[in-house]
């Protein structure tokens, strides 16, 4: 009697859940393995154009609400943009007699409000979601929306959804066993840190070919990979679960506006890199048009979101298509880089289109239109580094062949040289007795040039030696009797010796005499000195270095300019004071700064100024006199007179070099002070 009573009471039960739950579809859990379920053909979808609508009147008055299927909706329900509000219904069985948990998924990141209401025999949970909650609120950390659910054993369960956003509204839901989609979770980022591990390893490594190249079109390229990065990263939920836990502005508004940046981006890469502006000239102002259109839409966007977003979103499909023509018409010029450019946008373009229409609505939604954009931009990626490549590659052959022309034509030249040479010898030997006569008569030229006034010795104690290694020579220096008892010294050295060398301290003094006697610093004569030099004589292609000193005895002060011209040397009882270079060699560079540096001296301190020839002689071993030893030899014959001092340098250096052929001029002057 007690075993029909319990089997009356179980068939009344279930009679009860057949019609509670006969006006939906219901899932069973116990389908449930290693795969998701796709719920939304069991899902019944209400829609609320008044946004009025909350979970307790819909129960209240569910009989009358009229909840429907989308029939034509497999993988995903998308309402693209719309004010209205969802509600979604599911219902669950659970015939398992042990609790089992899932996770329910909605793999779309940029939905606003996400509650979802968990109905049981015994209670109802409410578990708020979407961009709006602060990540870390909630119920499970990933770049989708998840709500883990525990379903008890032998249970029926109804979960409602409410949906509302701004963006576009796309509905991808699955229920997955929590151990299987902690799994899936798993993989999921070691794809995503692949690709953006490629992404940040093409950064890098165009970053380091531009700084290497100095080519501007791999720093352009590293901008549209990074900015193509940030716009994947936005589309599928990473910055949303790394860059920025909980800014709602930037899930809503974010996507089209890096999409229009990478669009812009890739409007300036492609200009320089297919040369459109040479070689489709007529076209080239609506590339600067569709950028444009780029910066004023989106901000117009921000400002009014409802009122610009379709337009917007069709922008970039405009875009994107005048970039794909510009591929196809530059392909069909035979470039051969656009052909890499136009395969690798095409990917791209395939996936921004697919983007765009499941956003409007044009397309369903499933796993292959969501995450088409990513792996469009990886072939993108991948197909543009190529191009960049052979853009190189290119370079490579054409600077061997430019290179192989030069061999070819320098051979041709040193043949025809080699023969001009022979015949030309003659001619040559011929002239040779009177180019000698010649540097006889500029021999005289230049000592006459350098030669010192006989009234400087009643007040200025100084001698010198001045040895040119040939006829003539490129040192040269001057002393000149400022004012009172104040004199200003000029040593300069110009680059090489002989003939040409010469003739630049011909030069020297043309430029010198006209200002060597001005009142000025010695720093500013050597900067007027080397404008003047820079304006005349820079065609000679010749530097020199020179020292300007001012004695002044009546306050027993030095006052110098050095372009980088070896250190004079004032000698001061037992040390040596060096007067080191100001400033760069004359003949570098115009409006040269050069530092006036000043110095004190006592009465019986003596000064030696010289060219780089004293100390740069070199003996049968090539060693170097050197500038260590020359300022030992001038502080150990202080005591000697100007003269011996003098002579017994000479006769060391030739002791020392074994030989009377120098290798460069000499000229050392010494002064008492």
């Amino acid at each position: 009697m007690k075993n029909c009573k319990f089997l009356f009471i179980l068939c009344l039960v279930t009679l009860f859940r057949i019609e509670l739950y006969s006006e939906s579809t219901i899932v069973n859990l116990n389908q449930l393995n290693d795969k998701p379920i796709q719920l939304v053909p069991s899902i019944y979808v209400l829609e609320d154009p008044t946004n009025a609508l909350d979970y307790l009147s819909i129960k209240s008055n569910e009989k009358n609400l009229r909840f429907q299927k989308v029939t034509n909706a497999k993988e995903a329900f998308n309402f693209s943009y719309s004010k209205s509000t969802y509600w979604l219904k599911v219902n669950f069985t659970n015939p398992n007699e042990l609790p089992m948990d899932t996770a329910l998924v909605i793999s779309y990141p940029r939905l606003k409000t996400l509650d979802l209401f968990l109905e049981t025999h015994d209670q109802v949970k409410n578990i708020p979601s979407g961009y709006s909650i602060p990540s870390n609120n909630r119920p499970y950390q990933s770049r989708f929306f998840v709500f883990p659910i525990q379903f008890s054993a032998k249970s029926y369960a109804t979960v409602y959804l409410k949906v509302n956003s701004p963006n576009a509204i796309n509905l991808p839901i699955q229920i997955w066993k929590q151990k299987f989609y902690d799994r899936h979770e798993i993989d999921d980022h070691v794809i995503q840190a692949l690709y953006f591990g490629i992404t940040l390893a093409m950064i890098t490594f165009n970053l380091f070919l531009y700084f290497i190249l100095r080519d501007i079109s791999y720093f352009l390229y590293v901008l549209v990979v990074l900015s193509s990065a940030l716009a994947i990263a936005t589309h599928n939920g990473i910055a949303s679960e790394y860059l920025w836990n909980y800014s709602p502005w930037l899930d809503q508004y974010s996507i089209n506006i890096f999409i229009s940046v990478v669009l812009i981006l890739f409007l300036i890469f492609m200009r320089n890199l297919l040369q459109t502006k040479n070689v489709l000239p007529k076209l080239d102002p609506w590339n600067w048009f569709f950028i444009v259109v780029q910066i004023i839409l989106p901000i117009a966007y921000i400002f009014s979101f409802d009122t610009f977003i379709k337009w917007l979103v069709l922008s970039h499909t405009v875009t994107s298509f005048w970039i794909l023509l510009l591929g196809v018409l530059c392909s069909l010029k035979k470039q051969r880089i656009a052909y890499f450019f136009l395969l690798a946008f095409s990917f791209l373009f395939l996936a921004l289109i697919i983007s765009t229409l499941r956003a409007l609505g044009y397309i369903p939604t499933n796993v292959f239109t969501i995450e088409g954009p990513q792996y469009g931009s990886a072939a993108e990626m991948v197909l543009l580094a190529f191009a960049l490549a052979d853009r190189y590659n290119k370079i490579i052959k054409e600077k061997e062949i430019a290179e192989n022309k030069v061999k070819i034509n320098l051979e041709k030249s040193n043949f025809e040289l080699e023969e001009k040479v022979k015949e030309r010898t003659f001619k040559l030997n011929q002239t040779l007795s009177v180019l000698r006569r010649d540097l006889d008569v500029a021999k005289k030229i230049q000592e006459n040039s350098i030669s010192i006034d006989p009234n400087l010795r009643k007040n200025l104690y100084f001698d010198y030696r001045y040895l040119p290694v040939s006829e003539v020579g490129g040192d040269f220096f001057d002393i000149t009797h400022l004012k009172d008892s104040s004199y200003r010294i000029l040593v300069a050295d110009a680059t090489g010796h002989g003939v040409h060398a010469a003739m630049i301290t011909m030069a020297i003094k043309g430029l010198y005499d006209p200002i060597k006697e001005f009142e000025l610093p010695p720093n500013k004569v050597i900067e007027i000195f080397n404008e003047e030099f820079m304006d005349n004589f820079v065609s000679l292609n010749s530097l020199l270095t020179a020292i300007i000193i001012d004695i002044h005895f009546e306050n027993h002060t030095i006052e110098f300019a050095s372009a980088g011209h070896p250190a004079a040397v004032l000698i001061q009882k037992e040390r040596t004071t060096l007067l080191p270079k100001t400033g760069r060699m004359i003949g570098l560079k115009k409006q040269t700064h050069y530092e006036n540096k000043r110095l004190n001296f006592g009465t019986g301190d003596r000064l030696f100024v010289f060219t780089d020839g004293v100390y740069e002689v070199v003996n049968q071993k090539e060693e170097e006199f050197g500038e260590e030893q020359l300022h030992h030899h001038l502080l150990e014959t202080r005591e000697l007179p100007l003269f011996d001092v003098l002579d017994r340098l000479l006769k060391t250096l030739q002791n020392f070099q074994k030989t009377e052929e120098r290798q460069d001029d000499l000229t050392i002057l010494g002064f008492d002070l």
